[in-house]
């Protein structure tokens, strides 16, 4: 009997299908978990974003104010009331207003509102405002305080605002 040599046998083309699709199960694996990490990365970017743009708000705040107040709440919250004067144009004459701006950080986040308008979220998660006053961290502060530590919670950062 004469063997034909122009070919592959059956068990060479299911051992080669059986590799190829080892390979192609192992590329889409790696590229579902890079997926996912892009994901957790833009979840932790735009955090971070309002993160900085919370402290940011909350410096620009805190170096415009003329009068401070901080009152503690319900559930570990703390609302933190600034006076502030902000410049204002119209019609070419300069006009100047004092404004209230009002933080309040809880275990839900911490939150703006200006003057009685409705508040903005600024950071999700826990959140907790400390005051810098007679050489200690309070939770209240009783005159202005010479800094303010804001602690988020998820994961935990800390940021002075001297």
């Amino acid at each position: 009997m004469k063997r034909n040599d122009q070919g592959f046998t059956l068990v060479e083309m299911m051992i080669a299908v059986a590799i190829s699709a080892m390979l192609v199960g192992g590329i889409y694996a790696a590229l579902v978990a890079s997926q996912r990490t892009a994901g957790a990365l833009a979840i932790d970017e735009a955090r971070d974003a309002a993160r900085m743009r919370a402290v940011e708000l909350l410096r620009g705040d805190l170096r415009a104010r003329l009068k401070f107040k901080a009152e503690p709440g319900s559930e570990e919250s703390c609302t933190m009331i600034l006076s502030s004067t902000s410049d204002g144009l119209s019609l070419g004459e300069m006009k100047r207003s004092v404004d209230e701006v009002r933080y309040t950080a809880s275990p839900k986040g911490l939150k703006r509102a200006e003057g009685k308008g409705p508040e903005t979220e600024l950071a999700m998660g826990p959140v907790i405002l400390e005051f810098w006053e007679n050489g200690a961290w309070r939770k209240q502060a009783a005159s202005g305080p010479l800094a303010v530590r804001v602690t988020f919670s998820e994961p935990p950062e800390r940021v002075v605002i001297p």
